[in-house]
Parts: structure tokens; C-alpha cells; sequence
């Protein structure tokens, strides 16, 4: 019986343990939720490295403008704006720009910041100390609780000050990973609505392809 208690109690520890990361996982992610959402526009320049299993497959640089649930992503490769509804992505040295409207799926996979929302379900949470670039970070960890998510795992690194992503790492349901380095980050941000939109007068000669 003595044996069958201390287990119980051994067990009962452990789950309370994991409860209590859980929480402090989401109470973490919650106030970077708020600080985002309060900072008005938000503009940073990030590096973007997909791999193949353990081996980098090609980085490229660029920039983020983002404001509520409207974006704009420029690189080296391609700009892609979202109003909030539409989308539109031009990729360097073509001469169309593609139109669509976004699912929510697609939108997660494009926009790094969408983990603001994602974590709120379909997730479970936990929270690490780690080190990043020699600083002490917060690090949450968030892993899909079901196989058929397109995200898998989402490693989100956040400045214990500023409570604001450094690096967001991304597990895609193919098993590829995806990290995001951010720098540079500047809030309170003013930007207009065209900001986010295609404007053909910007681009002459463009020719605008309607995937709707």
C-alpha cells in the first residue's frame, strides 16, 4: 500500500508539474498576444531558412509591416500584401501578380505573427528557459494535438523584456521545418490601408491574375 501511495503521489506531482508549464506557457503567450496587439503597426526585418531534415535548403531576407490582421511580407523572392481579405503576391521578375483569398490554413503558414492566435487551441503548451544569442529567453514549445494539423510543432523564442518574438521555428505536417529570425522591431507604427494592398499605378506592366 505504501508503494501505491508514493506512486499515486509521484504521479499526481508530475501531472500538477505539467499542468502548471501549461499554464505558464499560455500566461507567456498571452501577454505576448496583448503586447502585439496593443503596439499598433509593427515593422521588422527577418531571416528565413527552410530545411531539408537537418540541412539549411536556402535562406532569404526581408521585411514584415503588419498591422491587426493585415500584412505585407517583401523578400528578395517575392512581396505579398493581405487587407485583411485579399490577397495578392508578385513574384520578382514576373510580370503578373496572383490574386486569391487566403484560408485561415494558408494565412498561418505565411504570416509568422498568426501564433498570437494559434495557440489558443489545438495545441499543447510548454515553457523552457533557453538562451538565445546570449541572452536568457523564453522559449514555448506548442505541439499539435492532432496529426492532420498542416503546423505540427511551433517553437516561438521571445525576449523576456519586451516580451517580443526573436525566433519563431515552424514543423509543417511533411515533417519540414521552417525558422524565422527577427531583428530589428519597431511598434507603434502608422501605416495606411494602401500599405497593404497592390496598387497597379506601383507597378506598370503588371498583369493582375484572379485566382478567386
Amino acid at each position: 500500500m505504501k508503494i501505491k501511495h508514493i506512486l499515486l503521489t509521484l504521479f499526481a506531482a508530475g501531472f500538477m508539474t505539467m499542468s502548471g508549464m501549461a499554464q505558464t506557457a499560455r500566461q507567456v503567450l498571452d501577454r505576448t498576444a496583448s503586447k502585439i496587439k496593443s503596439a499598433g503597426g509593427i515593422e521588422a526585418a527577418f531571416e528565413a531558412t527552410q530545411f531539408k531534415g537537418v540541412q539549411e535548403n536556402g535562406t532569404t531576407h526581408g521585411q514584415i509591416c503588419f498591422q491587426g490582421n493585415k500584412f505585407k511580407i517583401t523578400s528578395s523572392a517575392l512581396t505579398t500584401w493581405f487587407d485583411g481579405t485579399t490577397q495578392w503576391t508578385l513574384l520578382h521578375g514576373s510580370d503578373e501578380v496572383n490574386v486569391s483569398t487566403p484560408s485561415e490554413v494558408e494565412l498561418q503558414q505565411i504570416n509568422p505573427y498568426t501564433f498570437i492566435n494559434l495557440y489558443k487551441k489545438g495545441f499543447n503548451l510548454t515553457l523552457n528557459n533557453s538562451v538565445y544569442q546570449g541572452k536568457s529567453v523564453d522559449e514555448v514549445r506548442m505541439q499539435a494535438q492532432s496529426s492532420s494539423n498542416r503546423i505540427q510543432v511551433l517553437i516561438v523564442t521571445l525576449d523576456k523584456t519586451s516580451h517580443m518574438p526573436l525566433s519563431i521555428r515552424m514543423k509543417d505536417h511533411k515533417g519540414e521545418w521552417v525558422r524565422i529570425r527577427v531583428s530589428g522591431l519597431k511598434t507603434k507604427r502608422n501605416f495606411n490601408d494602401s500599405t497593404f494592398k497592390f496598387n497597379t499605378k506601383d507597378h506598370p506592366g503588371i498583369e493582375v491574375i484572379d485566382l478567386r
